[in-house]
């Protein structure tokens, strides 16, 4: 090859090295160009992504374990938790509730929940909801090591809790059921996932109950810690009133002082009526007649002062521990001040029951009235047309009630024809209207008088009114013991502990993504 191919003079060679240096950078200016565009494009494609449901749904929020929640699944949770903490307020409280509770006109994330710490509410549901969800988990993780195969029935229950909530979204004049689920849960909650929030939880719940379940016990093992815990178990007869101290209105005392002086003067005058009466009492007679004595109108009835306690309730009561004496006997009567400071007990002992019997077995179709709103009239409870509108409804529902109890006999009062009636008359919860395991003073005392009489005898039927409706109701038989079924409860309800503590630890990770999830 020629030389005049290989070699270029100098000037020509540093000519060339110039216009190759240019064209370099105006390659890199136009790659970089390019690149900024992109990373625009995508910059704005990323926002329209962030802005919209899918990242809330689909992306992991929170890791607990090696299980993944989207933003959406713990929205879910966080409410879930605000109502649940809630409810148990307002049923503790009553209308007292809303000075432990937060504020629902402002974020929750703008109101402090601990000064100390300077914890807000929004941290506090969220602890709260991610110690349940990391709970959760670890149930589900056993139940996936287990190849646990969620029951059929489960399933049922599943379907028929996302088309109940379906119905509930047409009966509110909601266009879809996405609709109704965001305007519920103020997330970006649809039904897929909505039923993958539930399906986790159907799992978790019938794990539960099949590792509980599966615990079992020998005759040995059940009288053993029955034994070991008769205190506890057993069931104390008792009557009992208490004689009110007198009123003392700490504004007509000038110092607290002077105060505590009445006051404790009022219990003691309260302690000493109620000492004399119990004086007086040597048998349940006495001791009837001596409460309608001392308030006719409460204890008009001789059952209005009698009451069935099981011996680990009684821990509560100020005459509990003599009540636990094993020397005490039918007829012994004591006094005890009530801890609130109200008065002073007076209190006769039945006896004492070591829950040997068999429990009882039956079916029911109960009918409730139509549930009346006080609130809905002008006076409330008061109201004329409220009291009205309650008697009808008894009245409806009684009516109801006889008009089943007759077509059940009148198609030959057997049990097939009970359980024809139950899936269209009852309001029960329960498949057949079967209940089991029934224990002594766990019903009205009507249908629990007619259930453990001596001459009961599968077949018999009754129809019972009670204050909260009407129940119809078929006689199966006895079944285990209730001793038995009290060992085998507790000592279930250990186990299950000692199972749930065993489970291994999960870690709870935020990821990226919770930073999307809406708290109040």
């Amino acid at each position: 090859m020629s030389d005049m191919f290989e070699k270029r003079p100098d000037g020509a060679s540093r000519r060339q090295t110039r216009v190759d240096k240019e064209r370099k950078e105006k390659r890199k200016v136009r790659i970089m160009a390019i690149s900024i565009a992109a990373a625009l494009v995508l910059l704005f494609s990323g926002a329209m992504f962030i802005n919209s449901n899918l990242i809330r749904r689909t992306l992991p929020a929170l890791s607990i374990g090696s299980v993944n929640f989207s933003a959406v699944e713990f929205d879910y949770n966080f409410l879930s938790a605000v109502n649940e903490y809630q409810s148990y307020y307002t049923q503790m409280l009553g209308d007292y509730a809303s000075d432990y509770l937060p504020s629902t006109d402002t974020p929750f994330s703008e109101q402090v929940q601990n000064e100390e710490t300077g914890e807000t509410w929004a941290d506090y549901f969220s602890e709260m909801a991610i110690q349940k969800m990391s709970s959760a988990v670890q149930i589900y993780t056993a139940s996936r090591a287990d190849n646990f195969v969620m029951p059929d029935d489960a399933v049922a229950a599943l379907d028929n809790e996302i088309a109940l909530i379906k119905q509930q979204a047409e009966w509110y004049g909601y266009p879809s059921l996405e609709r109704f689920l965001t305007q519920m849960y103020g997330t970006s909650l649809n039904e897929r996932s909505l039923r993958k929030i539930l399906e986790f939880s159907y799992i978790v719940s019938s794990y539960s109950k099949h590792k509980y379940d599966s615990f079992e016990y020998t005759a040995q093992e059940l009288a053993q810690h029955y034994y070991e815990n008769a205190d506890t178990l057993d069931i104390f007869a008792f009557r009992g009133f208490m004689v009110n101290a007198a009123y003392v209105d700490d504004y007509e005392y000038p110092t607290d002082e002077e105060y505590q002086i009445a006051f404790e003067a009022a219990l003691a005058n309260a302690g000493d009526r109620a000492a004399a009466i119990a004086a007086n009492i040597e048998n349940e007679d006495d001791f009837i007649a001596a409460a309608k004595e001392y308030d006719e109108i409460t204890y008009e009835e001789p059952g209005s002062t009698l009451a069935h306690y099981m011996g680990g309730d009684l821990i509560y009561e100020p005459f509990g521990e003599w009540m636990l004496d094993a020397s005490r006997v039918k007829g012994d009567v004591t006094t005890a001040d009530a801890s609130s400071g109200e008065g002073t007990y007076v209190v006769l002992f039945v006896e004492r029951d070591k829950n040997e019997y068999q429990t009882g077995r039956l079916r029911q179709i109960y009918i409730a009235p139509e549930s009346i709103n006080p609130d809905d009239f002008q006076e409330g409870e008061e109201d004329t047309a409220y009291i009205t509108a309650l008697l009808t409804a008894t009245s409806e529902a009684s009516a109801r009630a006889e008009a089943v109890y007759s077509e059940f006999k009148a198609g030959g009062a057997t049990e097939e024809k009970f359980l024809e009636l139950v899936p269209e008359h009852s309001d029960n919860s329960t498949e057949g209207g079967l209940f089991e395991k029934i224990a002594k003073y766990t019903l009205f005392p009507e249908i629990d008088e007619w259930l453990f009489a001596p001459e009961r005898k599968y077949g018999d039927h009754e129809l019972f009114e009670s204050e909260s409706g009407f129940h119809v109701v078929f006689f199966l038989g006895l079944g285990e013991r209730n001793c038995d079924v009290l060992a085998d409860s507790a000592l279930r309800d250990i186990d299950y502990q000692a199972w749930t503590e065993s489970l291994p630890p999960v870690e709870a990770v935020r990821r990226w993504a919770f930073t999307l999830i809406r708290r109040q």
